[in-house]
């Protein structure tokens, strides 16, 4: 799940923003997103003020928000994404300290918390997932592509 068909059958990639203040892990995460059927990374930014200036305009399905950015908190952007979009998906992620940010990020918004050392793989997985269920409902299994 990812790609979204429109009334007209054409695909339409699942949009991604990253904020993610490490420029290496950064355009690693963008490469990785951008190769994964059905998802498109449409941004990133390494802090909270260019990431809420920037989601305004390409107004992603997804957002990947790290908790520690350049100048600012991954928390509040978080709370302000939440304010400002309430049906975008929010993932919090950190590589430090999980148990505090996870409470904190979804206290704050976040549809899910996501350790970085868990791998890209299940990022991608937890991506895919929260699309889903944004589309089909919690607990559900979305239609094959052959109709099965």
């Amino acid at each position: 799940m990812g790609a979204r068909r429109t009334g007209k059958g054409a695909v339409v990639k699942s949009e991604i923003f990253v904020v993610e203040d490490q420029d290496a892990v950064r355009r690693t995460m963008v490469e990785l997103l951008n190769r994964e059927a059905g998802l498109s990374v449409c941004g990133a930014a390494d802090d909270a003020d260019p990431a809420l200036a920037a989601i305004q305009q390409g107004r992603p399905d997804v957002a990947l928000v790290d908790m520690r950015l350049k100048s600012s908190s991954g928390i509040e952007l978080i709370r302000e994404l939440r304010r400002l979009y309430p049906a975008l998906i929010i993932v919090g992620m950190t590589m430090l300290d999980p148990v505090a940010y996870e409470r904190q990020a979804r206290t704050a918004g976040a549809n899910q918390f996501i350790v970085k050392q868990s791998g890209m793989p299940a990022i991608i997985d937890t991506i895919h997932r929260l699309l889903a269920e944004k589309e089909f409902g919690p607990e559900t299994n979305p239609p094959k592509e052959d109709g099965l």
